[in-house]
């Protein structure tokens, strides 16, 4: 029995000093890795996008596409000067609209309507508000208002010898967008631009207030007249 004692006491200091010895030349790493209890696991490394950071992407993109449209725009003008071309007249802006129903837009529409307005403004070219109050509205706690959309509150004529409007048709996973730049005084068309845009999240939710023009009643609609 002494015998065995020794034998196994001898066998176990060998077996200590050989571990001690192996994790003193490793990198702890590799000796942890021995021992899988003693290893902690790491967090899995997400890499999906978080929804406003989605969004934020999109709306990058979407306006890379709109300057990409304005751009085509002007190439096509057959005189783009923004002192003495087509446009040096002033321009005005209107909402885009649904290819199948003229009287029907959205957010997108409108949005980019907006857009286009700051594209050709920042090119020189002269920007007429259709929308511009004849005074301010000043209302405490709320705020200062000088656009609206109401015929009675703004002005009845406009300086504007051109308009820029377009269609938006929906295909698949698809947006088909063109815009067109008008004579208001003989509807000639004076350019033209046509884009493919993404139909991600964005741009539904862009899409999903679409409503249509209220009808005509039978009496007087005043309509806003466009000064040649």
């Amino acid at each position: 029995m002494p015998r065995q004692k020794s034998f196994f006491c001898i066998t176990l200091s060998i077996t200590a000093a050989s571990l001690l010895a192996f994790i003193t030349v490793s990198k702890p790493a590799h000796a942890f890795n021995l021992f899988p209890c003693f290893t902690k696991k790491a967090a899995p490394v997400t890499t999906e996008r978080k929804p406003k950071d989605k969004y934020r992407n999109e709306a990058r993109e979407l306006d890379q596409d709109i300057q990409k449209m304005a751009r085509q725009l002007f190439v096509n003008l057959e005189e783009p000067d923004p002192q003495v071309g087509d446009l040096a007249d002033g321009i005005v802006m209107g909402s885009f609209v649904d290819l199948k129903k003229l009287t029907r837009t959205s957010s997108f529409g409108r949005y980019l309507a907006e857009q286009l307005m700051t594209e050709f403004q920042h090119h020189g070219y002269r920007v007429v508000e259709l929308r511009k109050r004849s005074s301010i509205m000043v209302q405490e706690k709320r705020g200062e208002y000088g656009l609206s959309r109401d015929v009675t509150q703004i002005k009845q004529g406009v300086a504007a010898r051109t308009m820029v409007t377009g269609t938006y048709t929906i295909a698949g996973d698809t947006i088909m967008v063109n815009a067109k730049v008008l004579d208001n005084k003989n509807a000639s068309l004076l350019s033209s631009a046509t884009l493919l845009f993404a139909k991600n999240a964005l741009t539904d939710l862009l899409l999903s207030d679409a409503a249509s023009a209220a009808p005509r009643k039978k009496e007087v609609t005043y309509m806003k007249k466009l000064e040649l």
